[in-house]
C-alpha cells in the first residue's frame, strides 16, 4: 500500500468513525456522506479531482459547494456552485452570496511532489438554513483530504510507471551496448577488420535486412557469425574497403 492509499483509507475510516461517535450528525445525513466519499474519483490532475466534489457534498452533505484551485501563480480552476434542491442546482446562491455565518471554508495547500508542481485552494460550502457545527468542519477537511490522497495516489502511480519505463530502457541499452560490443569483435576476427569496419558491417546489414543493429549484434552472438545476414561471399569483396577504412588508408 502507498503513503496516498494509506492517507485515503484513513481518511475514509476516519470519517467512518467520526460519524459513528458524533450525535449532532443527523442519521439520514450519515449515510450519504459515507456514500460522498466512494463517489469520488481520483485523477493526477486536482482539477479534475476536485471538480467532482460539489456534485458529491450537495445535497449529502451541504445546501450548497464551490471549489478554488490555484498553482500559486494562477487560478486552475473555480467550479460553477452547486446549491439548492434537487432539479434546482446551478440556481442556488452563490458561495459569495450565501447569508453571514452559513458559509465553511476549508483552505489547503499541497507541495509539488513526484515531478509535479505544487497547488491549493479553497473548498466552500454553505447552508440555506442553519450555521455549520464543528462536527460540519471536521467532515469538510476530512472530504478534502481524500481527495488530495486521490490526487497523491495518481501521482505516485505515474510517477512509479515513468521510473520502471526509465530503467527498463536503460537496462535494455545497457545489454544492447553490450552485445554489439562483443558482436563487433566476432565480426573482427571473422573478417580481419578494425572495430570501425566491423561496426559498419553490422550496420549495413541491419540496413539491409530493415532490422535493428542490436537485433543484428543478438543473432551474432547466438550464432557466432554473420553468415545469416552477411554471406561470406558478399562479404569478400567488400572487407578489404572496411578494413582499409577502419585504418584509415
Amino acid at each position: 500500500m502507498t503513503a496516498a492509499d494509506a492517507l485515503s483509507s484513513a481518511a475514509r475510516a476516519d470519517l467512518d468513525a467520526f460519524l459513528r461517535c458524533r450525535d449532532d450528525v443527523p442519521q439520514a445525513r450519515r449515510a450519504g456522506l459515507a456514500g460522498s466519499l466512494s463517489g469520488l474519483r481520483g485523477s493526477d490532475d486536482p482539477v479534475v479531482a476536485f471538480a467532482g466534489l460539489p456534485a458529491a457534498c450537495v445535497p449529502a452533505f451541504a445546501d450548497g459547494c464551490q471549489v478554488e484551485l490555484s498553482d500559486g501563480a494562477e487560478s486552475l480552476f473555480r467550479s460553477p456552485h452547486a446549491g439548492g434542491p434537487a432539479g434546482n442546482r446551478g440556481r442556488g446562491p452563490a458561495a459569495d452570496d450565501a447569508r453571514p455565518g452559513s458559509a465553511l471554508l476549508t483552505p489547503f495547500q499541497v507541495a509539488g511532489r513526484a515531478g509535479y508542481p505544487s497547488y491549493g485552494g479553497v473548498v466552500t460550502h454553505w447552508w440555506t438554513g442553519r450555521t455549520p457545527a464543528e462536527s460540519d468542519a471536521t467532515i469538510a477537511d476530512l472530504l478534502v483530504r481524500h481527495l488530495i490522497a486521490l490526487v497523491d495516489r495518481e501521482r505516485l502511480t505515474a510517477a512509479v510507471a515513468r521510473a520502471e519505463e526509465q530503467a527498463a530502457s536503460l537496462a535494455l541499452r545497457a545489454v544492447s551496448g553490450r552485445a554489439i560490443s562483443i558482436a563487433t569483435g566476432i565480426v573482427m576476427h571473422q573478417h580481419r577488420l578494425g572495430p570501425d569496419g566491423a561496426e559498419d558491417l553490422l550496420r549495413q546489414c541491419a540496413r539491409t535486412a530493415g532490422t535493428s543493429l542490436p537485433e543484428v549484434a543478438a543473432d551474432v552472438l547466438r550464432s557466432g557469425s554473420l553468415d545469416r545476414w552477411f554471406p561470406p561471399s558478399s562479404a569478400s569483396g567488400l572487407a578489404p574497403c572496411l578494413r582499409c577504412r577502419s585504418e584509415g588508408l
